[in-house]
């Protein structure tokens, strides 16, 4: 299980278009996303970053389409999973407005 946090826009841009494919994705070459020790831990960062709802994705990873792979690409000694391809909307498990990590809300 692997975890994502993005925009309530982006989210509704994926359901849009049937696959997440963000920006990110395209600058970078992967989708940034959380094991779930890393969300307790680093996930409120996000809200200070961004403005409105936050949506929470709970993906399993191994009926993803693109290849996942645990890496370090800030030596920073923590080990990310990071999607090299777009996410299928099929292994999202559960999407939730996350508020802290205290105060999830589930959509579906």
């Amino acid at each position: 299980m692997i975890y994502h946090l993005l925009s309530m826009k982006e989210w509704e841009r994926a359901k849009g278009e049937g696959v997440y494919w963000p920006e990110e994705l395209d600058k970078k070459g992967y989708i940034h996303c959380l094991t779930e020790e890393q969300l307790h831990s680093e996930g409120d960062t996000v809200l200070l970053k961004e403005e409105g709802d936050i949506i929470l994705l709970k993906i399993y990873s191994h009926e993803l389409e693109s290849l996942v792979v645990l890496e370090d690409t800030t030596e920073s000694g923590k080990l990310y999973p990071h999607v090299y391809g777009h996410i299928n909307l099929n292994a999202i498990k559960e999407v939730s407005v996350y508020k802290g990590i205290g105060a999830i809300q589930k959509l579906s």
